[in-house]
């Protein structure tokens, strides 16, 4: 009875582990989130454009900045006096660093 339910297991891991070739990974979303103190700053590379366009940019509570490092340039958005999104566009190639500088804040910075 043993041999057969490790037999069975093994087998359903098995079909489990492989994955299938004909299944297409999305990239989207792309984000990164930010806590503090646990996780204070996070970083990700845009690598693909928006599927929507709709919801790009980044959301928090408390004192935060995003900082997108575009080329040469960098820019640069802040937390909101209101608490509320701060709409953006990314591009393709962007280097975007979320930092959450106030205890207890948080930050979501990406796209769909």
């Amino acid at each position: 009875m043993r041999k057969a339910l490790v037999a069975t297991l093994t087998a359903v891991g098995l079909l489990v582990a492989v994955p299938s070739s004909a299944v297409e990974v999305k990239k989207d979303p792309e984000a990164c989130e930010a806590f503090n103190p646990a996780q204070p700053k996070c970083t990700f590379t845009v690598t693909s454009d928006s599927s929507s366009g709709t919801v790009t940019g980044a959301v928090g509570a408390g004192e935060w900045i995003v900082v997108i490092k575009r080329g040469k340039s960098k820019i640069k958005y802040a937390s909101p006096t209101e608490p509320g999104p701060v709409a953006f566009d990314y591009e393709i190639g962007d280097k975007v660093t979320a930092t959450v500088k106030s205890a207890g804040g948080w930050v979501i910075a990406g796209h769909d």
